[in-house]
């Protein structure tokens, strides 16, 4: 009977599987899983409770239950953001309507299919016979197709051979990218802020530039950001917080 119930109390006390309660949206900088040797998040990453992570900028994490994050140079623990526990907007939400943000109240539905359980970069995507450096996940994550201008490796994962870009599947999960040419105008005068395109493509954009938006359908500008954007010879200034739809 004491062995019963040991096993019993033993039963009782098995922690489940934890499941991923973030994702990891945009960041201007490096985002880095700490452990006994610390890695890089790509863009697009589901995020554990149990994960430390290191932004070392600006990072933008959406959480499950619809509150937002902004990170800004810091080390966190993911479940203990009181985001991540919450189902909630923590940003308020705003559409477009003629020149103008109106505000918007709906909840949007579970973010969770839009990010990936891949976490990490492949190991192909670094030159040959070097581990990756900070400096190689900025370039292979955070800039316009890094990871196709990075050298390749003898041998890269997956298929040796892919369809041309015209031919292949779109990505539909959030990926850092370029936002496209054209389209509406940003000029971001204060903080940073984190656009995302009908593609699921993001990036962030920090202060002291005017971008071109191209494909970009969203944009988040966190507390204290300020920005001026020109749509259609309009100018509209948009001041954070706020979590804004183009369409």
């Amino acid at each position: 009977m004491k062995r019963l119930s040991v096993l019993l109390l033993l039963a009782g006390c098995t922690k489940e599987p934890e499941g991923p309660v973030c994702g990891l949206h945009a960041a201007s900088e490096p985002v880095l899983l700490q452990g006994k040797r610390d890695v890089a998040l790509s863009v697009g990453a589901r995020l554990m409770p149990s994960d430390r992570i290191d932004a070392q900028g600006f990072a933008l994490l959406e959480c499950f239950g619809g509150a937002i994050r902004v990170l800004d140079d810091e080390k966190v623990t993911v479940g203990e953001l009181t985001e991540s526990k919450i189902e909630a907007t923590t940003i308020p939400r705003f559409v477009l309507k003629d020149g103008k943000p109106v505000k918007a109240t709906m909840l949007a539905p579970s973010m969770l299919p839009r990010y990936s359980d891949n976490r990490f970069t492949p190991a192909s995507a670094f030159t040959a016979g070097s581990d990756p450096t900070s400096a190689d996940y900025f370039k292979a994550f955070f800039t316009p197709n890094g990871i196709e201008n990075m050298t390749s490796a003898p041998r890269e994962d997956g298929p040796a051979r892919l369809p041309p870009p015209s031919q292949r599947v779109k990505v539909s999960r959030i990926h850092a990218g370029p936002l496209g040419q054209g389209g509406a105008r940003l000029e971001v005068e204060d903080e940073v802020v984190f656009a995302e395109t009908d593609e699921l493509t993001t990036a962030a954009l920090p202060e002291g530039h005017t971008y071109e938006l191209g494909r970009t359908v969203r944009l988040v500008l966190p507390d204290g950001a300020e920005a001026t954007l020109v749509r259609d010879g309009v100018k509209t200034e948009l001041d954070g917080p706020m979590d804004l739809r183009l369409r």
